[in-house]
């Protein structure tokens, strides 16, 4: 089986892998938020809650020790409010010459504010005037832009310098080494063994005459191998000899992995630092509340709108089709705040002529025609914007966060993204024509033949869910596949996101468990009504789909009727759903409850409904769950399901 750690070492050899991605950049460069690989270092750490006071004899009253408590409450917070303090100094610091330039223009501004119109556009050259007399209003230089793939590329090329880049030599050297620590006696040689029979401690030396599956015998000494420790056990055992070995090495080569990845971090954090320094230098302006540059131009201009609007000078307010969609829940992640309605797009405005339901919570579009896109010049600069954006939110994300939750979605289609933003995202991709539309979510429905979309492994089809008309899951419904295949796509979901929250230590073991048949999945004595819930599901889908393709092919006398039978289908699908996942939450509590409507629940040999085993990566923005079958008999892997989650 291929060994998750060992992966993890090529893959810092191979410079490719997400986890490397720099949390943070020290120095002089902006800090990243948390996530991934742990704590970024220039967020200040919030202190631990202080110790409750310990009660004295039940029913009296401590003053002593409330006393006591409360002064080390007081000390214990005097001391965390100085280190938040402290690393607040020091982030602060960091954009020393960015604030003073933000504070700068700001104080100019406010001067004029105070008396002068700031409509008037003698006003604005005169306040830009000022400003440009410690300052360029705008560089003479662009801005230089942090390419990450390629500060990524030339760190690593950097780490190989100084510790080469073939891990596969230093697995061999590690394998000679395991045999040298750990030894593999055989019958004949002279060992001494150390053992233990309860609380007593014995020692025995001499030739080994014998080696069986539970004892071995010294001499005329029979001991138990349930009497001897792991490492001892292991020089008679083979099996606990050759997992010993292989603990030996892998560890190892952890640390290998880790001594590079840190150096990995620490070069590419120097090399984004210089850029920062470099684009300081030159006159750009650093925010560190939206990790965006601007120029003092552009800071100007914005001040001055805002002091305007809160004077009630600005123009009217935009109507309600160009005001922001549910984007707006995404604006922490990366989102850039543009406008997300296509007023062109069918797509978007499929349903504007029916009622708002207040009670809805999935966006429900019908399915017609309105996913063929025109191709026309403004759906093509539609295109652009959203390919823009989406590259943006991408970047933002790569640059401070890790892990899964540097996960943006589903290819251009990125968290938050409107239904008709996430099709305009997709439009050129190969998977585009086989997207069908469901009940609040998009269906790539995958041919027979498949499609070569980026993805390790087969996929049957995708889900893309929305919530809201917003993006909010994506779901990956694989096809049965081998042990090896499926270990290979667990594999590339490491690559992406690091280990499993189940998979501790990283050494695939829990994984391992399964195969070996240590690790069972649990068990439902009553699962009747799950059973009955997701058929009800299905039973209303069907109805739905109908009731769409019925109205789709109408004339106008009977469209009114067929709108009203459709209307009718899609609450009662929305009920069976909703229905369905408060009992699949019920057992899968701190899972995705869609994740199990997706999938045909087992039964074991007497009847009973078992659940699926099921692997979770857990981030601050994203979540993640796989949860399959494995069949022993056929060494098979089956309703193997991969979805993530962003969290609002």
């Amino acid at each position: 089986m291929k060994n998750t750690t060992w992966v993890f070492g090529s893959m810092l050899a191979a410079g490719c892998m997400l986890l490397s991605v720099p949390v943070a950049a020290q120095g002089n460069f902006p800090q990243g938020m948390p996530g991934g690989m742990g704590r970024a270092p220039g967020f200040p750490q919030q202190a631990g809650a202080p110790g409750l006071p310990q009660a004295g004899t039940q029913g009296k009253a401590n003053p002593a020790g409330t006393k006591a408590a409360t002064s080390d409450k007081a000390n214990s917070t005097a001391k965390s409010n100085t280190a938040r303090n402290e690393k607040a100094a020091l982030e602060a610091a960091k954009y020393q010459l960015s604030n003073h330039r933000a504070d700068l223009i700001k104080t100019t501004i406010d001067g004029y504010a105070s008396s002068d119109d700031l409509t008037d556009p003698a006003i604005v050259r005169a306040i830009n005037a000022d400003i440009e007399k410690h300052m360029p209003l705008v560089p003479s230089v662009p801005l230089e832009n942090a390419d990450t793939q390629a500060l990524n590329e030339e760190a690593r090329k950097q780490v190989e310098q100084q510790f080469g880049n073939d891990d596969k030599e230093y697995r061999k050297i590690l394998n000679e080494e395991s045999i040298k620590a750990i030894p593999l006696y055989k019958v004949g040689d002279r060992v001494v063994v150390n053992y233990s029979m309860g609380p007593k401690r014995y020692s025995v030396s001499g030739k080994l005459y014998r080696v069986a599956d539970n004892a071995i015998t010294v001499e005329d000494k029979i001991i138990n191998l349930i009497d001897l420790n792991d490492e001892t056990r292991a020089k008679f055992d083979p099996q606990k000899n050759k997992y010993m070995r292989n603990q030996f090495v892998e560890k190892r080569l952890l640390l290998l992995a880790k001594e590079k990845n840190d150096k990995l971090n620490a070069i590419y954090d120097k090399l984004k630092g210089e850029i920062f320094k470099r684009n300081e230098t030159a006159g750009y302006i650093y925010d560190p509340q939206t990790g965006e540059w601007s120029t003092a131009q552009e800071l100007s201009k914005n001040y001055i709108a805002r002091i305007v609007k809160d004077k009630g000078k600005q123009p009217k307010p935009k109507t309600t089709a160009q005001t922001k969609t549910g984007n707006d829940d995404f604006d922490d992640f990366g989102n850039d705040g543009q406008d997300t309605t296509p007023a062109t797009n069918p797509a978007a405005n499929a349903n504007a002529g029916t009622k708002p339901d207040t009670a809805q919570t999935v966006a429900v579009i019908p399915v017609n025609d309105a996913i063929k896109l025109e191709d026309n010049a403004e759906s093509n600069a539609k295109y652009k914007e959203v390919i823009a954006r989406a590259e943006n939110q991408q970047k933002n994300a790569n640059e401070n966060y890790a892990g899964i939750d540097a996960d943006c979605g589903y290819k251009k289609a990125c968290w938050g993204f409107t239904i008709a933003d996430t099709r305009y995202a997709l439009w050129h991709e190969p998977e585009f024509p086989h997207i069908e539309p469901a009940l609040g979510r998009d269906v790539i429905n995958f041919p027979p033949d498949g499609l070569d979309v980026g993805i390790t492994g087969e996929p049957n089809n995708i889900d893309l869910v929305y919530v809201s008309n917003s993006l909010s899951k994506v779901v990956y419904m694989m096809k049965d596949c081998s042990r090896q295949d499926f270990l290979r796509f667990k594999d590339s979901l490491t690559e992406q996101y690091g280990h499993a929250a189940e998979d501790k230590g990283g050494n695939s073991t829990a994984f391992t468990n399964i195969f070996t048949g240590k690790t069972q999945p649990q068990q439902i004595v009553d699962a009747e009504d799950i059973e009955s819930a997701q058929a009800a599901v299905k039973d209303a889908e069907k109805a739905f789909n109908k009731a769409v393709s019925e109205l789709k092919n109408a004339d106008d006398d009977s469209r009114d009727a067929l709108q009203e039978a459709r209307d009718k289908a899609a609450t009662a699908l929305k009920e069976a759903n909703a229905k369905a996942e408060s009992y699949e939450n019920a057992v899968s509590s701190g899972n995705l409850p869609y994740v199990y409507s997706r999938i045909k629940l087992a039964k074991d040999n007497e009847g009973q409904t078992v659940l699926p085993y099921t692997f979770n990566w857990k981030g601050q923005y994203v979540s993640g769950t796989l949860i399959f079958y494995y069949d022993k008999a056929k060494d098979k892997v089956t309703n193997l399901v991969f979805a993530k989650e962003y969290k609002r």
